[in-house]
């Protein structure tokens, strides 16, 4: 994949859980303190997901999926990746369960993680699923493999619901990211089946990161120098679940980065610099949230490009001209398209 398709890719990934919702922050209320603006803006973003999600991001697993497409010979690669993912999702009931002690009095969030854990328990079982059909785990090995991994717990990486906040945008994004550089290996190896799956899969991982983007970005709004900071350190400190909970996962990552699904060096490329230029903020604060002097200025630059497309994209669609009228100005002239 060359650079410009890879960026056109990742650049989907951003916005693909956006689709039919609007990209604004909702306005948060003008009186009360900065916790209840926070949590009001929160639950506005969950019913915004919500109803989304019911009109146009529902699918089902065994409607959704031409599982008589399912290839017998995908590779062994490709079947170990699929259980690597089904492993990490396997600690569904901590997350869900550590993540809402944490944000239990946050309608938006708590109903959001609830809602979370649906979708994400789906994943584990069309994977598992996958697994099974392809013939390459029978369901004994399928259960065997689970239950060697009971004996660990997952715990909060951070303390704050804040910086839990960020994580999980980071972490989402990774996911999706993973999930779509899969998908382009399955359909390389001709499995319909397991591509679509991924497809579906992919998708609910954009518009989870997209929900906690949203609250990343009322932080910012209402409490700027605490996010930014909590943004740096949570960047620093950042590591997928997987490492310190499934056994031999060391050489499970070797496989996966050597597919090109993800590794260390996509981290900060692909990860970390998109995210922060998706969170919309300043020069300065790309700065202080980590990136350098040099690559802060190119992530601005390149903000401010698409914030600058948009715009015109958006005039462009509101003020065009109907099929088969000629435009007013010489076609030598160059026009300048731009929007107070």
């Amino acid at each position: 994949m060359n650079d410009t398709t890879e960026a056109n890719e990742i650049q989907r990934l951003l916005t693909e859980g956006r689709a039919g919702e609007p990209d604004t922050i909702p306005d948060p209320p003008r009186r009360g303190t900065v916790t209840a603006q926070i949590e009001e803006i929160f639950y506005e973003s969950f019913l915004r997901y919500f109803k989304n999600a019911e009109q146009k991001r529902r699918w089902n697993i065994e409607r959704d999926i031409p599982w008589d497409k399912t290839n017998p010979e995908t590779s062994e690669t490709t079947a170990l990746i699929v259980e690597s993912f089904t492993a990490v999702e396997m600690f569904l009931p901590d997350y869900t369960h550590r993540i809402m002690q944490l944000i239990r009095r946050s309608r938006g969030r708590a109903w959001f993680q609830a809602n979370w854990g649906y979708e994400e328990s789906k994943h584990s079982l069309v994977l598992e699923e996958w697994l099974i059909r392809s013939g390459k785990r029978t369901e004994d090995q399928v259960r065997d493999f689970e239950e060697s991994l009971l004996g660990a717990e997952w715990q909060l990486p951070f303390e704050t619901a804040r910086q839990m906040m960020i994580y999980t945008m980071i972490q989402e994004m990774a996911t999706a990211l993973n999930y779509t550089n899969l998908r382009r290996r399955a359909s390389d190896e001709g499995d319909e089946a397991l591509a679509r799956t991924l497809t579906w899969v992919s998708s609910d991982e954009s518009a989870h990161y997209n929900f906690f983007r949203k609250g990343v970005k009322a932080y910012l709004m209402l409490e700027p120098e605490e996010t930014i900071a909590d943004i740096k350190y949570v960047f620093e400190c950042f590591a997928m679940p997987a490492h310190a909970l499934i056994p031999g996962w060391e050489e499970r990552a070797l496989a996966i980065e050597g597919a090109g699904i993800y590794g260390p060096k996509m981290y900060l490329s692909k990860i970390r610099r998109p995210v922060l230029e998706d969170l919309g903020i300043s020069r300065t604060q790309l700065k202080e949230a980590g990136l350098p002097g040099q690559e802060a200025e190119e992530a601005a630059d390149h903000a401010d490009q698409r914030a600058a497309d948009e715009r015109t994209a958006a005039f462009a669609r509101r003020f065009s001209l109907p099929a088969g009228v000629a435009p007013l100005s010489p076609p030598h002239r160059r026009r300048v398209l731009s929007v107070p």
